[in-house]
C-alpha cells in the first residue's frame, strides 16, 4: 500500500531546516552567548541529524509498507513512523536549546524564534500521531483518504514553518553568523538538501 504525499513531508522538513542555516550584524560590539561558529555547528548538526533520521525512517517505512498485508499493519507502522518523527524532533530541539543564543545582535530573539519554529514542526508530528491513531481500519478507502489528508496537513504545516524560517535570515542578518554558517559543513548539507 502506498501513502501518497505523506513522505513529501521530508522535503518540507528539509526546506525548514535549510532556511535556518541562512540566519545570521557584525561590527565591533560584543554580545554574550555562543560563538557563532560553535552555534552554527551545534544547530546545523542537530538539524542535519534530524533531517537524515527522517529520511532514513521514511525509507524504512516505504519498505515496510510494501510487505504489509492489511490496513491494521499499515496503520501501526505509520503511527510508529510519526511517533519517531515527533521524538526525534524533541531531541533536535533539545540540542538547539543547549546551544543557547548566538553571540550576535538580537541573538536571544533569533534563538527564541528558531526554537519556536522547530517546536511548531514537532507539534505538527504530534497532531499527526493523534490523527493517525484515529484512522479507520475497516474501510480501505476511508483509511487511504485519511492518510492522504493527514499527509497534506503535515506538509502544509511544515511548509508554513519553513516559510517562517525563511524570514529569519532577513530579520537576523548578521555578518559573523552568516560567515559561520557558510563555513560549517553541516549547514551546507542543509542548504543542499532544500533544493
Amino acid at each position: 500500500m502506498r501513502l501518497p504525499r505523506v513522505l513529501l513531508v521530508l522535503a518540507c522538513a528539509s526546506a525548514l531546516v535549510g532556511a535556518a542555516a541562512g540566519c545570521g550584524s557584525g561590527g565591533g560590539t560584543k554580545y554574550s552567548g555562543a560563538k557563532p561558529a560553535a552555534w552554527a555547528a551545534t544547530v546545523c548538526g542537530a538539524l542535519t541529524d534530524w533531517a537524515q533520521g527522517l529520511q532514513a525512517d521514511s525509507k524504512t517505512l516505504s519498505a515496510d509498507l510494501q510487505n504489509a498485508k492489511d490496513i491494521s499493519t499499515v496503520k501501526a507502522k505509520f503511527v510508529v513512523f510519526l511517533e519517531s518523527a515527533s521524538r526525534s524532533a524533541g531531541t533536535m530541539i533539545s540540542k538547539v536549546k543547549a546551544a543557547g543564543p548566538p553571540a550576535v545582535k538580537n541573538g536571544d530573539e533569533l534563538q527564541s524564534d528558531l526554537e519556536g519554529g522547530l517546536s511548531a514542526a514537532k507539534r505538527s508530528f504530534e497532531k499527526a500521531v493523534a490523527k493517525a491513531k484515529a484512522l479507520p481500519t475497516k474501510d480501505p478507502q476511508g483509511f487511504s483518504n485519511g492518510v492522504t489528508n493527514l499527509g497534506q496537513n503535515v506538509e502544509k504545516e511544515l511548509t508554513a514553518t519553513g516559510e517562517a524560517f525563511n524570514k529569519l535570515g532577513s530579520k537576523y542578518n548578521d555578518k559573523n553568523l552568516n560567515e559561520a554558517t557558510s563555513k560549517e559543513p553541516s549547514c551546507s548539507k542543509l542548504s543542499g538538501s532544500s533544493s
